[in-house]
């Protein structure tokens, strides 16, 4: 039905066009408003079938946008591949995230 479809997807849709574009200018288009749509989609699909509570930010945000800015600049100016760094902080994140949830450290 057209009328909750058009609800649901301006307000997931437009976010990740803004912080996508916000994205590519602050990585020299590294990362941009495809992979942001992409990102939303794909995480907005893995929680609705894993996830136990009813609400969840699962788009790009301003703290992520000044993370993302900030790691892309140190990656600069250590001459690091910015994807690979950003693979390996991901891998991290999600190891102690998963160490967090199996030993009740929260």
């Amino acid at each position: 039905t057209p009328p909750p479809f058009s609800s649901l997807f301006s307000p997931c849709l437009s976010p990740a066009v803004t912080f996508g574009a916000a994205f590519a200018d602050a990585t020299d288009n590294q990362l941009g408003v495809i992979e942001t749509i992409i990102s939303s989609g794909m995480s907005g699909v893995i929680y609705s079938f894993l996830s136990g509570q009813p609400l969840c930010i699962l788009g790009a945000t301003g703290p992520e946008l000044a993370f993302t800015v900030v790691f892309y600049e140190i990656c600069q100016s250590m001459e690091v591949d910015f994807l690979a760094a950003r693979v390996w902080q991901a891998l991290w994140c999600s190891l102690f995230t998963i160490l967090v949830a199996l030993f009740d450290l929260s």
